[in-house]
């Protein structure tokens, strides 16, 4: 527990309260004016977090405390209509006497669980169907009998369309830019657990209406409209995602800045979100931080000084962590004739390699670095595509996105985060040699050592097309030293793989969720090289290699050449003469072509209206528009400019928040993003977990073993039977089943980065963004303090379970909290003259109180675990 020196003495009583030992009632809200909802949890997952003990700094701590809250919600009592009494002194349908629903739903979810798989809780949920439709702006009770084992046994609540928030209405949490009126929407539907999904056809045509959270105003944006029955598969691989009909609320016109809750009328409104410039630099930022807390060998203990968190430990660097630690070269490689011989399943997961050790078992003393998939620690040959698509949106959009402040250890150094980000994984290729030969990567670590698979061909092509790539946007970056570096290395990669008897070029690997083979990477270091050099050589070896024959060529979605075909097209503004107009022609069409067939096509059938590329739903988070977003930065008629921007809008809103979990599908900072993953951070002195990381989601069963491997043993402590899910719920909160929650960078993490990148990119007024650079900022640097104010009211911030009397300034419309070193911890609207954090963990905590963009005033609260 925090101490200080000194404790007020109401804060030291309530700190001595104990709660009621059963089921913990943590909300009574509003579904629509037909339905409510009530939700219990059974206990919690208390996870050490100190940066203490022997699981500090490790992958996964298992040192995990569970905290029943006393006895489990009785369920059966639950479930039973006369459980329940809705009163009312302003409705005369309930009365004093109260009235009791006509039916009673139930759904049930793991919410935490021990790694052993001996202790779980769950989050419980009722629907009420009431007897009679709630008034607007009438105040009720609800009573519920002791006999479920509640904690509390009344709750009251108001039914207001502008402050009874719902989950039914499904908005973009990172918010909407005021110019992107080719589509701003929410959806509108909801599942009600063994009620099935939620019918709003009645409410069709009502009004939908804009309320600013600051100026109360209040603008009718539209009405509600039936989009998709609930029959239709979304993603493909026979899912549903939703499980419900869904409607829609377009307010696509709708142009001014502000902060808002869209309200519909007889149901409520959804959460605070903002309209206004950059909504994507968040989303960005955080993305480009998840591959940064990918790295191996960042040793940047100093963030933990600064309220970041510390990157992974131990740093796997050769003769100095873990100490002795050593990377044997070997003669195995992935389509060489002893691979079979490791054995089944992941052959990089083997951790004993010493029988393929090279004569004289050399070393590489340079092996360190790249980023690692999920929390393995191996790097191989697939991960070279993070490489691209780390670049790909900075590259399309002509070094846009030059932001040098995302908070990762190259911050400040006056070149683009996401260029440092993706040379890091550079550098460690260029380091994985055996000679002049180039290396296919690293296994997984065992008894103090790694094993370094041996040199081939295919990685000199890809070690060509890395520097290349990252030398192209070098030199769009201006930084005219490091691009001739880089093209340098480029060049001798080629060369060497182009001088091998068998150069490799028809080999495939598997670089995520899509093959590329030698032949494709010579294309592509070939365009690149083509655009830094001028020399002819290279255009002419890049046509010779590519696929595009025609205006429909059959290009993949995320591999293959699409990155050599985007260094193409970007060779007249490199300066050079393109030889082969024809060829141009036919990749701008084939992209179009295919961006429309693939992705396009599919925001008009899905209920969902996403646009990622079903070859890759299999991971239903990913998404995969590599290929609009191409379309888009060449497409010349407005009206394909439209249609592209569109697909990509929707698919980052429904990732965003336009989702069944109502959350922006990747860990982050504050109570918008998804948390308790299977991710790295755990035990490190940071609250939560490492941010950027989006997880598989995956509800099928990967093996018949320890419960983390199988999704099935929390879907069979659930109700319903998991099959009536929607499938876009298939997260749970848990830590420790890798199955679900686990991810990869090539394979969640890449496409959504290079859609959230682009989409940034489009972004008017970039440098408007009132929080960029905000979470670390000195929180006295001029725009943090406070403009004075006269008049204080009382006001409540709750941080985690304990609430706060602050003085707050009247007027004030929204409240952000910061640690004491300026990183912002969390945000949101003003409502009721309170806020409430419920993640916040015990300490000393600065809150600052705004109106439009202006810090009225700020107070100190400390606050004890």
């Amino acid at each position: 527990m925090r101490k200080t020196a000194i404790i007020p003495a109401a804060i030291a009583a309530a700190g001595l309260c104990a709660f009621s030992r059963a089921a913990r009632l943590t909300e009574v809200r509003v579904v629509d004016n037909e339905h409510i909802m009530v939700s219990w949890k059974d206990g919690y997952i208390d996870y050490r977090d100190d940066g203490q003990g022997p699981c500090a700094y490790t992958n996964i701590c298992t040192d995990a405390t569970p905290t029943p809250h006393g006895s489990p919600l009785n369920t059966g009592t639950a479930q039973l209509a006369g459980t329940y009494v809705i009163s009312s002194s302003d409705d005369g349908n309930y009365g004093s006497s109260g009235k009791a629903p006509s039916d009673v739903w139930r759904r049930a979810k793991v919410c935490g669980a021990t790694q052993d798989g001996n202790h779980y809780f769950l989050d419980h949920t009722v629907f009420l169907k009431l007897p009679h439709a709630l008034t607007q702006g009438a105040s009720y009770e609800l009573e519920i009998d002791a006999g479920t084992n509640t904690d509390k046994t009344t709750r009251a609540f108001t039914f207001d369309i502008f402050s009874s928030i719902t989950d039914a209405i499904h908005v973009s949490r990172a918010g909407y830019n005021p110019r992107d009126t080719v589509i701003k929407s929410a959806d509108l539907y909801m599942w009600l657990g063994d009620g099935g999904h939620r019918d709003y056809s009645p409410y069709e045509g009502n009004n939908v209406i804009l309320y600013n959270t600051e100026t109360e105003s209040r603008d009718t944006v539209g009405t509600v409209v039936h989009w998709k029955d609930p029959e239709v598969d979304d993603v493909g691989w026979g899912r549903q995602l939703i499980k419900s009909g869904v409607w829609n609320c377009d307010f696509s016109s709708f142009d001014k800045s502000g902060t808002y809750r869209l309200a519909v009328e007889g149901v409520g409104c959804s959460r605070a979100f903002e309209i206004r410039s950059g909504t994507y630099y968040e989303p960005f930022k955080n993305s480009v931080r998840g591959y940064f807390y990918m790295r191996i060998g960042q040793d940047s203990a100093g963030l933990g000084e600064k309220g970041l968190p510390v990157p992974r430990r131990p740093l796997y660097i050769p003769d100095q962590d873990p100490p002795g630690f050593t990377v044997y070269l070997t003669t195995l490689y992935p389509w060489g004739p002893d691979w079979s011989s490791l054995g089944g399943g992941d052959k990089w997961d083997v951790r004993d390699w010493s029988a393929y050790k090279k004569p004289g078992a050399p070393t590489n003393p340079n092996a360190y670095g790249g980023h690692s998939d999920a929390l393995d620690w191996d790097r191989h040959c697939g991960h070279v595509s993070n490489i691209w698509d780390l670049l790909l949106p900075y590259y399309l959009s002509d070094g846009k996105i030059d932001e040098d402040n995302l908070a990762i250890a190259e911050s400040g150094n006056g070149v683009p985060d996401v260029i440092d980000e993706a040379r890091n994984e550079v550098d460690f290729w260029l380091r994985l040699r055996d000679g002049a030969g180039y290396c296919v990567g690293l296994n997984n670590p065992g008894d103090g050592v790694m094993y370094q698979a041996a040199a081939r061909p295919w990685m000199a092509w890809a070690n060509a097309a890395n520097c290349a790539m990252l030398a192209d946007c070098y030199r769009i970056a201006g930084r005219d030293a490091l691009s001739q570096q880089y093209t340098d290395s480029a060049v001798v990669a080629y060369t060497y793989a182009n001088s091998r008897s068998n150069p490799e070029l028809d080999v495939e690997v598997s670089v995520g969720d899509a093959d590329v083979k030698g032949r494709d990477l010579k294309m592509m270091a070939a365009a690149f090289l083509y655009n830094l050099t001028g020399e002819t050589a290279y255009e002419d070896a890049m046509k010779d290699l590519c696929i595009v024959t025609g205006d429909r060529a059959d290009i993949a979605d995320a591999g293959g050449q699409i990155w050599g075909i985007a260094a193409y097209l970007n060779a007249g503004d490199a300066g050079r003469t393109v030889h082969y107009s024809t060829l141009l022609d036919n990749m701008k069409a084939t992209v179009i072509y295919r961006a429309k067939q693939r992705n396009c096509a599919l925001i008009d059938d899905r209920p969902s209206r996403r646009a990622t590329a079903q070859s890759t739903g299999w991971w239903q988070s990913a998404q995969t528009v590599h290929l609009v977003c191409m379309a888009h930065s060449i497409a010349a008629s407005r009206a394909d400019k439209d249609l592209f921007k569109k697909a990509l809008l929707l698919e980052a809103e429904y990732g965003l928040g336009r989702n069944p979990l109502n959350r922006i599908l990747m860990t982050g900072e504050d109570e918008r993003f998804v948390k308790d993953i299977y991710t790295s951070g755990q035990n490190d002195g940071t609250p939560g977990q490492h941010p950027g990381h989006t997880p598989y989601m995956n509800a099928e069963d990967w093996g018949s073993g320890w419960w983390g491997g199988r999704p099935s043993w929390m879907c069979d402590k659930g109700y319903p039977a998991w099959g009536r899910w929607p499938y876009g719920e298939a997260l749970w909160p848990v830590r420790y089943n890798y199955s679900n929650s686990e991810f990869t960078p090539r394979q969640t993490m890449r496409g959504k980065h290079v859609l959230l990148g682009y989409l940034y990119s489009l972004s008017d007024g970039q440098s408007s963004i009132s929080d960029k650079g905000a979470r670390h900022a000195d929180p006295h640097a001029p725009g943090m303090r406070a403009s004075g104010v006269t008049r204080l009211v009382p006001f409540n911030v709750t941080l985690g379970a304990r609430k706060h009397r602050v003085p707050a300034p009247a007027g004030a419309s929204a409240v952000r909290l910061f640690a004491p070193d300026g990183r912002m911890v969390a945000k949101q609207g003003i409502r009721d003259a309170s806020a409430d954090f419920p993640h916040a963990a015990g300490g000393v905590y600065l809150v600052r109180f705004f109106k439009n963009g202006s810090c009225l005033h700020l107070t100190r609260v400390v606050s004890l675990d």
